[in-house]
């Protein structure tokens, strides 16, 4: 039995639990609270005033349209009443309010940018 190899795989897994445990550290840093600005898919928002209580949208109860990462989390979007979940940017609603994980919610204004990728131009 060679103790140096034993020391040295010991030694290895230790250092590869630390690094995993610090990466994970860096991913769940800043999740709580909402960001000013957010990519939702191929859409960029922008924060509209300061987290409420609720995902108000105007009159009526918001609808949850979908989620998105922040970090290793998901949260929760909610469009204006009527509104309904897709994966196409234009059905997606102008204005929506995002859960920002700590009990609040902050409403969020469409750009007008898309970031979508763009057709190659066909050769002849």
């Amino acid at each position: 039995m060679n103790w140096r190899a034993i020391g040295c795989g010991g030694l290895a897994i230790v250092v590869f639990v630390a690094l995993g445990l610090y990466g994970m550290s860096l991913a769940f840093r800043d999740t709580a609270g909402c960001p000013a600005n957010l990519q939702w898919d191929d859409r960029a928002y922008e924060a509209q005033g300061t987290p409420g209580p609720s995902p108000a949208l105007g009159s009526g109860d918001a609808v949850a349209i979908g989620s998105t990462f922040m970090g290793l989390t998901t949260r929760q979007v909610f469009g204006p009443p009527g509104s309904s979940p897709s994966t196409r940017a234009e059905d997606r609603p102008e204005r929506i309010a995002l859960d920002c994980g700590d009990g609040t919610y902050l409403v969020y204004r469409w750009n007008g940018v898309t970031l979508s990728p763009r057709a190659s131009a066909a050769t002849p």
